[in-house]
């Protein structure tokens, strides 16, 4: 989720939060701005978004297939998706392409 916030305003919530709830406290400290994982506040910022949670999700899959090649276990997609909670419609998208590349050693 994208939101854009007043960043003192951010900092008075998280000390609101802090007295009150530290799990959720940490949480919040977790969240970083836009800025830091390179994406500017633009037209393509929605966009830019999705492609690195794309990137992510690719990421993730490479590297549950090469622990599951590791372990000498058969690679499905099925213990991808238990692994990794990722739907099988986004597996399908990607599933074939990952495991050419992981297979080819083209990583």
């Amino acid at each position: 989720m994208i939101i854009d916030i007043n960043d003192e305003l951010f900092h008075k919530v998280k000390q609101i939060v802090k007295g009150r709830n530290l799990t959720l406290f940490n949480e919040l400290e977790e969240i970083k701005p836009l800025d830091t994982v390179a994406i500017t506040l633009t037209d393509n910022t929605l966009q830019q978004a999705r492609e690195i949670k794309t990137q992510r999700i690719k990421q993730s899959i490479k590297e549950t297939i090469k622990s599951l090649n590791n372990q000498n276990i058969s690679v499905t997609k099925y213990k991808i998706n238990k692994l990794t909670g990722i739907s099988f419609i986004t597996l399908n998208k990607y599933y074939d392409d990952i495991l050419d590349e992981v297979t080819n050693g083209n990583e």
